[in-house]
């Protein structure tokens, strides 16, 4: 009889055993996110951050995001182009469009004179002409088209906020644009009733493959 009960309760031990074991396997398999992997995600989330830069007066400059850098847009490549020297052809606009009044941040979207590079419009083709490199990835697959800059030009003729304007062709073609015009030298700004004034300015960009 004192055999059987002693038999029973190291029975019932086991049985406790076994299931804390079993208890403890399926915690496991719920655990909480290392540090490792929330550091991670953090990493992403700056990667995806600084794909915007800050300017001088305090907005964000649009940038292309690197995702899109290589391929992705509206761009069709052109076969019989691939594999060519490309160029980026320059039009300067004659005048603005628009109410000659300036918005809440004091920019003017059209003024009586418009700013201008120095040199005119042939100093800005031979800014480009030294400056631009036509992506490779647009060159290889004969991607070409029209990038619209848009960007401010302040009292002093500085430029701030350059921002690409409309459906990015992708491929790099925005990239390289923004950066050529971050290297520009200062222009002679806008003028609006004999005084210097903030205006933003659209740019034509015509990436073209020969």
């Amino acid at each position: 009889m004192l055999h059987t009960k002693s038999f029973s309760v190291k029975l019932f031990g086991a049985a406790l055993l076994l299931g804390g074991v079993i208890a403890t396997g399926c915690n496991n398999d719920k655990k909480e996110p290392s540090v490792t992997s929330v550091s991670s995600m953090d990493t992403a989330s700056m990667k995806v951050d600084s794909s915007n830069s800050m300017v001088s007066d305090g907005s964000t400059a649009a940038v292309v995001p690197a995702t899109t850098a290589d391929t992705a847009g509206t761009a069709k490549p052109n076969a019989a182009k691939k594999g060519m020297k490309g160029k980026a052809t320059i039009t300067m606009p004659t005048k603005g469009t628009g109410s000659m009044e300036a918005d809440n941040t004091g920019v003017y979207s059209n003024v009586e004179y418009l700013p201008s590079f120095p040199g005119g419009n042939k100093g800005l083709q031979k800014f480009f002409d030294d400056n631009l490199e036509y992506p490779a990835a647009a060159s290889d697959d004969g991607v070409e088209g029209t990038v619209n800059v848009s960007f401010v030009v302040d009292e002093n003729g500085k430029l701030t906020s350059p921002q690409v304007v409309g459906a990015p062709l992708g491929y790099g073609i925005e990239n390289e644009a923004i950066r050529v015009v971050n290297k520009m030298p200062v222009w002679n700004p806008g003028k609006l009733k004999g005084r210097n004034v903030k205006t933003r300015f659209t740019l034509p960009v015509v990436f073209q493959l020969y």
